[in-house]
C-alpha cells in the first residue's frame, strides 16, 4: 500500500478514532476516550512518527527504508506508552472497572503492520531490527501484565477467569491446525505429484479439490455429520471420540480445505523443473526414483513448502469454526463472546490467532528462504 495513504489514515485514525472506552463493569455503557484522553502527551509522538513516515516517501535515498522502519516503530511504542501511563486510568469507578480498547488502537496497530511488512531493509545486516522491537515490546506487555499494569483492562480480566480453559483451547487449536495440515500433505503432494507424472489425470484431480474449496463451512459439517455418527458407533472410532460434533468434523473439513493449495503447489512446483535437468539426470544414469529423490523433489520442495505454508495458515484461521460444532479452540471464545455480546471475550480468541498467524507465516517463510539459497546458490 502506498504509504502516503498509511501517514494519512495513521493521522486522521489517530485524531477521529476513538482509542478506548471505560465502563464501570462488564455489561455497562462506557465513556469513549480519543487519541488525546487516552494517550495523553504521547499522542504526539504517534502523531509525529505519522508525519514523518508520510515526509519520508516524498524522497528517495539509500537509507530511507531504514529510517521509515525506525520512525514507524514509535507508533506502536505511542501506544504501549499509552496503555501504561493512560491519565484516566485513576479516575475509574464502579464495581469491576474496565478499560476496553476500541478502533483507533487496533487501526493503528493495522497501520503499522501494513507499513512495515512493505519495508525491504537495504542491508541483511539490518533486518534484525525489527524482530528484535517486537521482542523488546512483547517482553514489555508480558513485564506488565505480570505487575499488575494491565489489570484494569478488560482484556485481561477476561483472561483471567479463562486463563485454564485459555490454553486448552489454545493448545486444541494447535493440534487442530497441524494436525489437519500434516494430514492434507501426505495426501495432496502424491496426488500433485500424480497430476504431473499424468497430465491427463491433472483436472480430474484438481477439479473436485477446488469443489471441496467452494463449500461454505457450515455446509460441509453438515454433510459430514452423517457419515462420522455413523463411524462412532464402531468402537475404535467411538474409542478417540469420532462422532458427528466435535473434533472429527472440524479437523476433517480443515484437512479437506488444506489439500487444494498443497497439491497446488505441488503440480506447480514439478512443472516448473527445466527439462534440461531431467536430460542431465537421466544422462548420468539415475533410475526414475532416484531423478525424483535426488533431483525432482529438492528443486520442487521449495514451491511445495509455499503451498504448505499457505494451508497451515490458512487452517489456523479456519479451525475457528470449530467452535461451532464444540470442537474446542481459540474459536470457542469468539462465538462465546458473539453469544454474550463481550467484544473482549471476542478478542480473547481472535488476538492469539492473529498473532500466531503472523509469527508462522513469517517464520516459516524464512526457513523456506533459506533452503531458496541453499538450493539455488
Amino acid at each position: 500500500m502506498n504509504r502516503k495513504i498509511l501517514a494519512l489514515s495513521g493521522i486522521l485514525s489517530a485524531l477521529f478514532l476513538n482509542m478506548a472506552e471505560t465502563k464501570p463493569n462488564r455489561i455497562a455503557s462506557g465513556i469513549d476516550q480519543d487519541s488525546f484522553d487516552f494517550l495523553g502527551p504521547w499522542v504526539y509522538l504517534l502523531l509525529t512518527a505519522w508525519v514523518m513516515v508520510m515526509t519520508l516517501s516524498f524522497y528517495k535515498w539509500k537509507q530511507k527504508e531504514t529510517f521509515t522502519l525506525i520512525t514507524g516503530i514509535l507508533v506502536p511504542i505511542s501506544l504501549l506508552l499509552g496503555v501504561f501511563y493512560f491519565p484516566g486510568k485513576g479516575y475509574l469507578s464502579g464495581a469491576s472497572p474496565r478499560i476496553s480498547l476500541s478502533i483507533g488502537f487496533y487501526t493503528q496497530l493495522l497501520l503499522f503492520y501494513l507499513l512495515v511488512s512493505g519495508i525491504e531493509l537495504p542491508k541483511r545486516n539490518l533486518r534484525w531490527i525489527l524482530p528484535a522491537f517486537l521482542f523488546v515490546l512483547a517482553a514489555g506487555l508480558f513485564l506488565m501484565a505480570m505487575t499488575g499494569y494491565l489489570e484494569s483492562y478488560s482484556l485481561m480480566k477476561e483472561y483471567l477467569v479463562k486463563r485454564s480453559q485459555f490454553f486448552t483451547h489454545l493448545g486444541t487449536h494447535a493440534v487442530l491446525s497441524i494436525g489437519s495440515t500434516v494430514s492434507a500433505a501426505l495426501m495432496a503432494i502424491p496426488l500433485g505429484y500424480l497430476a504431473y507424472r499424468r497430465s491427463s489425470l491433472e483436472g480430474r484431480i484438481m477439479m473436485p479439490l477446488s469443489i471441496i474449496e467452494t463449500i461454505p463451512s457450515l455446509s460441509l459439517f453438515g454433510l459430514l455429520l452423517v457419515p462420522l455418527s455413523t463411524l462412532g458407533g464402531i468402537g475404535l472410532f467411538r474409542a478417540i471420540g469420532v462422532s458427528g460434533i466435535g473434533w472429527a468434523p472440524a479437523y476433517v473439513a480443515l484437512t479437506l480445505y488444506a489439500l487444494l493449495p498443497i497439491a497446488r503447489n505441488t503440480l506447480a512446483g514439478f512443472e516448473a523443473l527445466e527439462p534440461a535437468v531431467i536430460d542431465a539426470a537421466q544422462g548420468m544414469g539415475m533410475t526414475r526414483s532416484e531423478i525424483l529423490r535426488r533431483v525432482e523433489l529438492p528443486l520442487a520442495l521449495p514451491v511445495v513448502f509455499t503451498g504448505i505454508r499457505i494451508a497451515l495458515v490458512q487452517t489456523i484461521g479456519g479451525a475457528v469454526l470449530a467452535g461451532l460444532v464444540g470442537g474446542g479452540g481459540l474459536g470457542s471464545f469468539v462465538f462465546l463472546g458473539l453469544a454474550e455480546a463481550s467484544q473482549d471475550l471476542v478478542l480473547l480468541g481472535v488476538i492469539p490467532i492473529v498473532v500466531i498467524t503472523v509469527l508462522v507465516d513469517g517464520g516459516l517463510k524464512i526457513l523456506e528462504d533459506m533452503y531458496r539459497r541453499s538450493v539455488y546458490d
